[in-house]
């Protein structure tokens, strides 16, 4: 009796049913991930693989330095507003920012392909700069992550998240079955083509107004002056640290391969942050209200990282024998430091997104340099010295260093109430 009123109660709930099918849709986007890496790295083979991991750490880290804040910004102004064509004003704002933002960032990147020591002037150098024109999608991912969640629209944002792996996933599996072989730039504009037709669906659902255009700009312009910039300084040295993780490895190593690994490791990984994430992110507008973070909730969320992380850890080798291949198997030492980095990550995300949605800019600017030089410093060290698992253990120090440090802040900002 008392489950059924609780799934009663959890239907009338709308936060529980956003997270539960955030949840659902995470879960069966993490299980395309891992199908559709296994058909890339059986497409490509080990060599090309880690060729595609780099440049998938390419765009990652120019998702970082080119924001400048303004979609941090706009989260927070569509969270604290409850007026509808406000926060779609906001949305057109956003897009307007992606396309000023993409023009600084493929100038950047054609000035890294052309004199960075890690591209040659061969394929990879030629696929780089194909593949330029199409990367503002990465930027419109950025928008796409932080607006929806402040709106409150979080069966959106999981069909954002969701429609382009079931696209590349049947796209690569037709491959892999009749065609056996494909070029990378082919593979890499497919993977284009399918963010794009998803994010068509998303900019219609939002239906985006011009509507006072001028005066949303101003709004996000002064937002992030206020805390929108700080937030994204943090961000610049914390994130910008671990995407540099697979560009080291690519610097100090022979060939890409150990990036390939350390990718694929990543992407095995990541559920023990994304499980704080969806529940913050799903509590994200209540937050902005909120004066804490309820203790069942941050029991939920521990007990939940916990249990997925001892999981991973026993069940690394068959993940990685059967969704990759047996010649994987290298990677399995850097599955398992990575999955107690991630699981520090994802508890620090979890208060951290109670503390952007409170607008605590400064607070984790600081929080994110420390943790950002803590990580920089460590990859730097170890991936010279150990390669990829070098890059996984530095991860280690710097999400416990992440963890400890907006721990201390969010005990900082509920003191005395």
């Amino acid at each position: 009796m008392k489950l059924i009123y609780f799934l009663r109660e959890g239907y009338k709930n709308e936060n529980i049913i956003q997270a539960f099918w955030l949840l659902v849709s995470t879960v069966v986007g993490l299980v395309l991930g891992f199908v559709t890496n296994s058909l890339l790295t059986r497409i490509l083979g080990k060599e090309l693989y880690g060729d595609y991991a780099l440049l998938f750490n390419i765009y990652s880290f120019c998702q970082i330095i080119f924001n400048f804040g303004i979609f941090y910004t706009i989260s927070r102004l569509v969270a604290i507003t409850n007026d509808t064509n406000k926060a779609r004003g906001y949305y057109l704002v956003g897009s307007f920012f992606v396309a000023i933002l993409f023009v600084v960032m493929a100038i950047s990147v054609i000035g890294y392909a052309f004199f960075s020591e890690n591209m040659d002037k061969g394929s990879l150098f030629k696929v780089l700069l194909i593949s330029i024109p199409f990367s503002w999608v990465y930027l419109l991912t950025t928008l796409n992550e932080n607006y929806l969640p402040g709106d409150n629209k979080i069966s959106l944002l999981s069909w954002s998240r969701l429609l382009p792996k079931i696209f590349l996933t049947a796209i690569l599996a037709a491959i892999f079955f009749y065609l056996k072989k494909i070029d990378l730039i082919s593979i890499i504009l497919l993977n284009y083509l399918t963010f794009i037709i998803a994010y068509i669906y998303v900019f219609i659902k939002v239906k985006p107004t011009f509507t006072q255009f001028r005066r949303r700009l101003s709004e996000v312009l002064v937002g992030n002056k206020q805390f929108g910039f700080d937030i994204y300084f943090g961000a610049l040295i914390a994130s910008g640290s671990s995407s540099l993780s697979g560009i080291l490895i690519s610097h100090f190593g022979v060939n890409n391969v150990e990036v390939g690994y350390y990718t694929l490791a990543t992407l095995l990984a990541s559920p023990l942050s994304m499980i704080p994430n969806i529940i913050a992110t799903t509590q994200f507008k209540s937050f902005a209200q909120s004066a804490i973070i309820q203790p069942k909730l941050i029991l939920l969320t521990f007990g939940l990282s916990t249990f997925l992380l001892l999981f991973i850890i026993f069940a690394a080798k068959p993940i990685v024998s059967i969704f990759f291949g047996k010649e994987y198997l290298d990677l399995v030492i850097m599955l398992q430091y990575l999955s107690l980095g991630f699981v520090f990550y994802g508890i620090g995300d979890f208060f951290n997104r109670f503390l952007l949605a409170k607008g605590k800019g400064k607070e984790l600017r600081n929080a994110s340099f420390l943790v950002g030089l803590t990580l920089l410093i460590a990859n730097i060290l170890f991936i010279y010295l150990y390669g990829g698992e070098g890059a996984a253990f530095a991860r280690i120090l710097s999400g416990l260093m992440y963890a400890l440090v907006i721990l201390y802040y969010y005990k900082k900002e509920i003191k005395g109430l």
